[in-house]
């Protein structure tokens, strides 16, 4: 029997309501085992990061806006997700220059609007895979046409390129270097996703294949 590590999210913030909400949602969406955290208070949620292992990290809107520098710092390898209950541009864009990764919107949205925002900042921090339930959408890289894969890969190299010729020219206590340094960091990060979903080149045939902290464990 294989024992899997369960995935650990933790949800901080203030709002009871949305902390509802997102359990119920998690439940939902995640593979078992799943161990979930709801956190109010940015001191307790400190004191949790540095003593657990933490695959995502769901903030709310006021803890988006002030305390993401420190949760940052206390888990730095953490993707962390800003949550609103309904989608507001100029929000969303805030807690975007603040830091988090991705924002997900709880309502209106879809089953695959949320998947694809969860697998996008888990591949631009650290590329944990299999989190999601076997039944959400899982998007095949390798099976995108060869031309739209070489396209990407140009996209690519153009971003984090110029990423690093924007770090060169920026002096290093010029504030703009961390959105540079998030930027290449990012362009790096989809080439790896991109290289490790592309498929091998073709050999020969292949024979056919047979047909406080509140924590709760599920």
């Amino acid at each position: 029997m294989i024992l899997h590590t369960p995935t650990s999210v933790v949800f901080i913030g203030s709002g009871m309501p949305l902390a509802g909400t997102l359990d119920a949602w998690m439940h939902t969406h995640f593979a078992e085992p799943l161990t979930v955290a709801s956190v109010t208070t940015v001191p307790d949620a400190l004191v949790y990061l540095q003593s657990h292992r933490v695959d995502l990290i769901f903030v709310d809107e006021a803890t988006a806006r002030t305390e993401l520098r420190r949760i940052h710092s206390a888990s730095p390898t953490t993707p962390i997700i800003g949550l609103v209950m309904k989608m507001d541009e100029p929000v969303q864009l805030l807690m975007l220059r603040q830091g988090v990764h991705e924002v997900l919107c709880l309502l209106p949205s879809t089953d695959a609007d949320q998947a694809r925002t969860i697998e996008r900042a888990l591949a631009r921090v650290n590329g944990r895979a299999g989190l999601l339930k076997s039944g959400e959408p899982c998007h095949d890289i390798a099976a995108a046409p060869p031309r739209v894969i070489h396209d990407l890969n140009n996209l690519l190299t153009s971003i984090t390129g110029f990423a690093d010729l924007l770090l060169a020219q920026l002096p290093t206590d010029n504030p703009a270097r961390r959105g540079a340094e998030q930027i290449r960091l990012a362009g790096r990060r989809a080439t790896a996703l991109l290289k490790a979903h592309q498929p091998s080149p073709a050999g020969p045939p292949a024979a056919p294949a047979s047909s406080p902290i509140t924590a709760r464990a599920a």
